[in-house]
């Protein structure tokens, strides 16, 4: 078994149970108990769970989250997955802007075990959820607070000062004729900005908002290098993705060391 399907595992009957036990997990996946206590020190460095004596509980986090913004267990389930591919296409080094959204709030936790790495953001929680040591640094933009992000010129005017490797940038609609779309002008004027000093943008859309679209449009499908999304996508909108040659991530097979 890859190492991911087992921590998706891990995960969702962590989430459906809220406490798990180094044993049980050992039995579940026919693995030793020297790997789940591995695999749960992992997941305590993303800030996903709080081990514990011979097991593991949610942490307070992840709880507020599942009862609060998330939409429902699935949605909660898809963040995370989409979260884990995220952090596997980041390397070591690099400079990352992550725009404002939910999934993102997730990517930020994900990146914590990456080293040496820059976060820039106009969103307030993915700065509390990115959890900065060592030599990992993280910049929060100035400008006008609305909605627990930050807009408008003095935001812009800051963004200019930034060059990024990869910038993460979650929407709200992607449809093949009407690109990709967001919420919010503000929303899309930033976007639009980070993408133009990004190396590489990353689109990342639920994959029940592929084929929906909102008000306000950022641009075609073509202005992504990639999309992520999370594994329940339907194959006719793999097929569109395919068809204007974008490289679509679901999920990243990562074979065990």
């Amino acid at each position: 078994m890859f190492a991911i399907e087992r921590i998706k595992i891990i995960k969702n009957h962590l989430l459906k149970e809220q406490k798990v036990s180094v044993a049980k997990l050992s039995e579940l996946l026919n693995v030793t108990e020297v790997t789940i206590r591995r695999d749960l020190e992992k997941l305590e460095h993303e800030g996903f769970l709080k081990r514990t004596h011979g097991g593991a509980v949610l942490t307070d986090y992840v709880e507020d989250a599942l009862n609060g913004e998330s939409e429902d267990f699935d949605d909660f389930i898809n963040y995370q997955e989409i979260a884990d591919t995220a952090s596997r296409l980041v390397n070591d080094g690099e400079s990352i802007m992550l725009t404002s959204g939910l999934i993102n709030q997730f990517i930020a936790r994900s990146l914590g075990e990456r080293s040496g790495i820059s976060i820039v953001t106009n969103d307030f929680q993915i700065a509390q959820n990115f959890q900065s040591q060592g030599d990992n640094c993280l910049i929060f933009l100035g400008g006008d607070m609305d909605d627990k992000a930050v807009y408008g010129q003095m935001t812009l005017d800051n963004l200019r000062n930034f060059s990024f490797d990869h910038v993460f940038i979650e929407v709200d609609g992607l449809h093949e004729a009407n690109g990709i779309t967001v919420n919010s002008t503000k929303k899309a004027t930033l976007i639009q900005k980070a993408a133009a000093l990004s190396e590489s943008v990353n689109i990342v859309c639920l994959s029940k908002n592929f084929g929906s679209r909102s008000l306000y449009r950022v641009g075609k499908l073509e202005m992504a290098n990639r999309i992520l999304t999370d594994s329940k996508l339907d194959d006719h909108f793999k097929s569109m993705i395919y068809n204007h040659k974008i490289p679509l991530f679901t999920s990243i097979d990562v074979y065990e060391n």
